[in-house]
């Protein structure tokens, strides 16, 4: 049985992966929870995407604090694969230090006024200049592109309730989805705190870009329109044959390739905004909630008289990262589709839901083809 799997970790983006003060530190729970993301997508069409099977697997393998038996006595238990780093530094990239000058803008406005790339990216973790406070760029402090260390996997913990090569295979499988696919802190899914992960020796190597026919990928992959079926990621949306990966070429350095995310980015919202409902509801919605001031829904907003109330927050399932190659850094996007969680749905009114209902498979379809078509990416396998 393997005992032990080593990685040289890194970030090709800036991390803002936050302690309790919400300042950049290396911290192992990140990484947990990245594990137990990628494992359930590996085992999710095992468990015929049923999520209550797919959790009791999960808890049984990687710890849970929430499974009993059918005499209602608990089964939690340890993880059986534990995670180590070798350091819990904190990050060295202060406000101080945050890249000044040129960086490619965006324009988000009909006038054509740009903003930094950094900044639309980021905001929140990265707040604009002032210009009446004479205030800089500022950030909260985050992990640079410079640090490292050392990320383990122990997996003798694992017991043979099932073959270990099973275990074994499907952890591997999970961390090459993590570098792949996996960026850890605040923004993340905008292409911040992109993992880079370098296998010390005696651990199994990492393919640094996903092929097209990689069997991985046909193995995590579901037809995007079967995807609508759930309201939680479970697959890598596929279309026909082909996994709904966007590359852009290579970039010399960080700041260039998030400046061409940032402009997909501002593309992909244009094409969704393009699809306007009744009672506000629009195709922006599918890209995440909160949408901006002039995109809110009152039915998901804070302030309302129950005190238990939450504002209703959606994470985009359009997610971007950036990989580490021989060639340079390249901007990848990808699609984890699923339906507009009812979770929010069952707050809004019938018109409102019947528009999404109608129209969810319409909205991606178009972003799809913009991205097919666009001049910064190129679909997965398309000569770059």
């Amino acid at each position: 049985m393997m005992k032990k799997l080593e990685y040289k970790v890194s970030f090709t983006t800036p991390a803002f992966l936050g302690n309790a003060e919400q300042s950049g530190q290396w911290r192992t729970p990140p990484f947990k929870a990245l594990l137990r993301q990628w494992w359930r997508v590996i085992k999710a069409k095992d468990c015929g995407y049923d999520h209550a099977s797919l959790r009791r697997l999960e808890g049984d393998l990687l710890g849970n604090a929430w499974l009993s038996g059918a005499d209602g006595k608990p089964l939690h238990r340890k993880s059986r694969v534990a995670i180590r780093l070798n350091c819990w530094q904190a990050g060295k990239v202060t406000s101080q230090l945050w890249p000044g000058g040129e960086m490619e803008s965006v324009s988000t406005t009909q006038s054509g006024k740009g903003v930094r790339s950094d900044v639309y990216l980021g905001f929140g973790p990265v707040l604009p200049e002032n210009r009446r406070e004479h205030r800089p760029i500022t950030i909260r402090n985050a992990i640079g592109t410079d640090q490292e260390a050392l990320l383990s996997f122990l997996p003798e913990r694992l017991e043979k309730l099932r073959p270990a090569e099973d275990d074994i295979s499907n952890l591997l499988d999970a961390v090459q989805l993590m570098a792949w696919f996996g960026t850890l802190g605040s923004r993340a899914r905008n292409g911040w705190g992109a993992l880079h992960l370098t296998p010390e020796i005696g651990t199994p190597q990492l393919s640094t870009v996903p092929g097209k026919t990689d069997r991985l990928l046909s193995r995590i992959g579901r037809q995007w329109t079967d995807c609508l079926q759930l309201d939680w990621p479970h697959a890598l949306g596929l279309a026909g044959h082909a996994p709904l990966v966007w590359l852009s070429e290579p970039y010399p350095d960080w700041r260039k390739v998030m400046g061409c995310l940032a402009n997909v980015r501002v593309e992909v919202r244009r094409v969704a905004k393009s699809f306007v409902g009744p009672e506000g509801i629009g195709g922006i919605h599918l890209l995440g909630y909160p949408a901006g001031g002039k995109w809110e829904l009152g039915q998901l907003k804070k302030g309302r008289p129950d005190r238990n109330y939450q504002e209703g927050r959606l994470a985009t399932q359009l997610r971007f990262k950036v990989l580490g190659t021989p060639k340079g850094l390249v901007g990848m996007a990808f699609h984890m589709p699923h339906r507009f969680p009812s979770v929010l749905s069952n707050r809004l009114g019938p018109t409102q839901q019947r528009w999404l209902l109608t129209n969810e498979r319409l909205v991606w379809e178009q972003i799809h083809k913009a991205l097919n078509q666009g001049s910064r990416l190129a679909p997965l396998g398309a000569v770059q």
